[in-house]
């Protein structure tokens, strides 16, 4: 068991919520880092409390108090700020607000607060950032879990059942039910994508007879880069062939005519420049410049005479260029406004048609994708379904002696792991623990058959056997209807498993509260003529003196000296070897074992 923290004072009363906000409990180094302990739990008009501050202890903590004083107010306001619902009814008369705020070690986060208002504008926050009460739920309930009537029924749930369970697991079956969340939720994204894919394909069908027709109609034209330029320019010639022949001809009689025409009249007057510029020599640069002329005029009449030769401007060819030109202009009209765009339209249609088509692959391989997902699960599923068994089996044995040990001798456990309508992440098993307290009575689902305080004890009896990935843990009610050395067995069995996490109980029996790491007082107090609820931690004596009224009622001799070896026999157990710690429980446990039937259970 881990050291407390010192004791608070004699008398010092609880330090108000908000104040002193940099105060640490005077063992903060002793404090475990479990994931996320409970540091301060500070209370502010919450049912008959004014305001309370609680500085926690690792270990075991206590809370007793007369009947009626409030001790199970801790628990609830731990309910709620683990996102129980909130009702205006746990404001305190004359308030507008009740305030529940905790502080926390090694937790993601820091501190966490709920406010419940009458007016119904409630709030909830994580290091004093608003949140909504499913974050708050999810972040606290993942450090902090109560069990008491209703939390452990909540618990008991068959995914929560099963979790448990599954801490028992070998680890090559943890290995598997790894790989089994992993492969189902593989298979839930392929499925996915089928849903898709599949709901697209009547779409995508209607898309590619359309993108084939327009590919059809592109390539049955086929046109070419530039060719609606060249062709317009064609249809314009062959629509003046008439003026583009006689012009031409005339053109070329002037230059080449019969008659000599301009070139030979030109050649003339060159061969005059040439003769006289052997006399003159200003003609020479004249003559050079006719000889230029001379020679373009004859290319001109060439090129015509050539372009004459070629020219064809039968009508036929003119229908060519008009329907050919009609042809591109339709793509034009649907595809682009020219040749160029309707290509661009044409590469991006079959881009797209490659697209499609490849869809109708994926759904070919994610289809077979998911049958190997299943195949996978379906393996997984039988190797978990065993393995449940067996540590279900297990589970029992080591369950019910506890059960026995904690006040319910005649009680009866099992674990039945069924076949569940549809396999989810963890597997195709529902998963149920079953109960019954009386000899003939049926077994039932344990939230169908336990009563509240038969549900923290067997709550308190998976957690010794299978764990807690939970660091702090509230029991409320665990020991009720015990007695005696059955009432011992409860205690020393809580303060084991505050051997491994942070315990709160609430109780009303000596022989708990003396395996207590920090034991808390709660009494009620007249103030300013209000009832209030007052929370302090008690000192080694006063601790006595407390035992001491929960043996007998009363301070005597016999009851004084009763509550002092209880003190000094938890106090010899907690710091006993381990082999001594089991030695002990397990006689302690055999005598719960014999006394199964008599009065003390």
């Amino acid at each position: 068991m881990y050291p407390g923290p010192a004791p608070a004072a004699p008398g010092n009363g609880p330090t108000a919520p908000g104040r002193d906000r940099a105060r640490r409990p005077a063992d903060a180094a002793a404090f475990p880092i479990l994931g996320g302990v409970l540091r301060t739990l500070e209370l502010r008009d919450f049912a008959i409390v004014d305001e309370l501050a609680l500085d926690l202890a690792p270990g075991l903590n206590v809370l007793t108090g007369e009947t009626g004083a409030g001790k199970s107010i801790v628990v609830d306001a731990l309910e709620l700020l683990s996102g129980g619902r909130a009702d205006v009814g746990v404001v305190r008369a004359g308030a507008e607000a009740a305030l529940v705020q905790a502080t926390f070690e090694g937790a993601p986060f820091g501190s966490a607060s709920r406010r419940v208002a009458v007016n119904g504008r409630h709030g909830a926050r994580l290091d004093g950032e608003l949140v909504t009460v499913a974050e708050l739920s999810t972040a606290v309930g993942a450090a902090v879990r109560v069990f008491g009537q209703h939390a452990a029924q909540q618990l008991l749930s068959p995914a929560a059942q099963r979790e448990q369970l599954d801490r028992l697991l070998a680890p090559g079956d943890r290995g598997a039910l790894a790989r089994h969340r992993e492969a189902f939720a593989a298979l839930q994204q392929t499925a996915s994508a089928l849903d898709e894919l599949r709901a697209a394909r009547r779409e995508r069908s209607r898309r590619l007879d359309t993108l084939a027709h327009q590919l059809s109609e592109i390539d049955r034209v086929a046109p070419v880069p530039g060719e609606d330029e060249s062709l317009a320019a064609e249809l314009a010639a062959l629509q003046h062939a008439e003026r583009i022949v006689l012009a031409g001809s005339r053109a070329l009689a002037a230059l080449a005519g019969d008659d000599g025409g301009a070139a030979a009249l030109a050649a003339e007057a060159l061969r005059e420049l040439e003769g006289a510029a052997r006399y003159a020599a200003a003609y020479a640069p004249l003559a050079r410049d006719l000889r230029e002329l001379v020679g373009g005029l004859g290319a001109v009449a060439t090129e015509v005479e050539a372009f004459l030769s070629d020219f064809d401007a039968d009508p036929r060819r003119l229908d060519d260029v008009q329907a050919r030109l009609a042809a591109l202009e339709g793509l034009e009209r649907k595809y682009g406004p020219d040749v160029a765009a309707v290509l661009e339209y044409r590469a991006a249609a079959a881009a797209e048609v490659a697209g499609l088509q490849g869809a109708d692959d994926e759904v070919a391989r994610l289809e077979a994708e998911e049958r190997a997902l299943g195949v996978e699960l379906d393996e997984l599923g039988r190797r978990l379904t065993a393995a449940r068994g067996a540590a279900g089996g297990a589970l029992a044995v080591e369950v019910l002696p506890l059960l026995v040990a904690l006040g319910l001798p005649a009680a009866r456990f099992e674990v039945e792991v069924a076949p569940a309508q549809k396999r989810g992440r963890s597997g195709a098993d529902d998963v149920a623990f079953l109960f019954g307290a009386n000899p003939g009575e049926p077994l039932k689902r344990v939230s169908d058959a336990a009563s509240g305080g038969e549900l923290s004890r067997i709550m308190l009896a998976l957690h010794l056997v299978t764990g807690s990935d939970i660091p702090t843990v509230a029991f409320d009610e665990v020991d009720a209807g015990v007695g005696g050395r059955t009432a011992d067995q409860v205690g020393a069995l809580l303060a084991r498993l505050a051997g491994e996490r942070q315990v709160l109980v609430v109780t009303h029996l000596a022989q708990v509260a003396a395996y207590a790491s920090a034991h808390f007082k709660v009494d009620k107090a007249e103030v300013g003529g209000r009832t209030v609820t007052r929370v302090r931690r008690l000192a080694e004596p006063e601790r006595v003196e407390e035992l001491a009224r929960l043996l007998s009622g009363t301070l005597t001799e016999a009851s004084m000296r009763h509550a002092a070896e209880l003190l000094a026999r938890a106090g010899a157990l907690a710091t006993a070897p381990a082999g001594a710690k089991n030695r002990a429980r397990a006689s302690t446990g055999a005598r719960a074992g014999r006394r199964q039937g008599s009065a003390d259970g």
